[in-house]
């Protein structure tokens, strides 16, 4: 004999602003184990990943996606501008994302849309936690690539960033990509990092590292890095990998990028 039941739930949405921007900046608690507004309000960062949210979808999906997880009562969304999935000359809105592929000239049609991305979220109170590209243009290994970042370009492709998008009011920056700090590409994501904060002073910076990896095994005493970032594979937990990463990332703030 077969017994079937059936269950309701009832679904509550949240109905104000994901969070209340004008409480002002995010800052790190002077006890460094928290994040904060200005005002000295707690900050809770409840993050959704949609790496591929600027790329490929346009004004109307964005919309809907923005208001899906703000009802879901999340307070961050974690996306990139150069993506790893699509080519160089494919955008949702039919633009390249850099003329030529020239890291040096960013498409003015696309980062025109990026603006809008950061400015509907703003308006619902989200923050956009964004990285300026994808760790494929830095150490291809799998995505799209190509790599196209030196020091050099990194660093005039961060400041450009920062002059860009120093006065959002929802915006954390994050550095990396899936990918590791140390050979070669230590010197062009500190590169990168130090472009964006020579002008950018009001946001927070953190570092995506591949999986089961800290930002602090490379950057942890870097002055830009004002918390740490590591990467959690399924089954797997960072924070005892070896004495000396649990000891730095143990007294500090931490935010787990989990793949699900």
């Amino acid at each position: 004999m077969f017994c079937i039941t059936g269950t309701s739930a009832q679904e509550d949405r949240w109905t104000g602003n994901a969070t209340n921007l004008s409480k002002g900046n995010l800052r790190v608690n002077s006890s460094g184990r928290y994040l904060e507004y200005s005002d000295g309000t707690p900050f809770l960062y409840m993050g959704d990943t949609a790496w591929e949210l600027i790329s490929r979808l346009n004004d109307k999906e964005t919309e809907l996606y923005l208001e899906n997880r703000r009802e879901k009562g999340f307070t961050v969304i974690q996306t990139v501008i150069l993506d790893e999935l699509d080519d160089m000359d494919v955008s949702s809105n039919g633009e390249p994302k850099l003329i030529d592929g020239n890291i040096d000239k960013p498409a003015p049609g696309y980062f025109t849309h990026v603006d809008k991305v950061i400015s509907l979220a703003a308006a619902k109170g989200l923050y956009i936690a964004l990285l300026p590209t994808w760790g494929d243009k830095v150490d291809k290994q799998w995505g799209k690539g190509p790599e196209i970042f030196t020091p050099e370009n990194a660093y005039r492709y961060g400041k450009w960033l920062g002059e860009r998008y120093m006065n959002a009011p929802n915006l954390i920056w994050i550095i990396g990509g899936d990918r590791s700090g140390d050979g070669k590409n230590f010197a062009i994501w500190n590169a990168l990092a130090t472009g964006i904060k020579s002008v950018d002073k009001n946001h927070l910076m953190t570092y995506h590292p591949h999986g089961e990896h800290s930002s602090s095994f490379w950057f942890h005493n870097a002055s830009w890095l004002d918390f740490n970032g590591f990467t959690m594979l399924r089954g797997w937990i960072l924070i005892c990998v070896n004495p000396d990463t649990h000891n730095k990332i143990s007294q500090s703030i931490n935010v787990c990028f989990c793949p699900i």
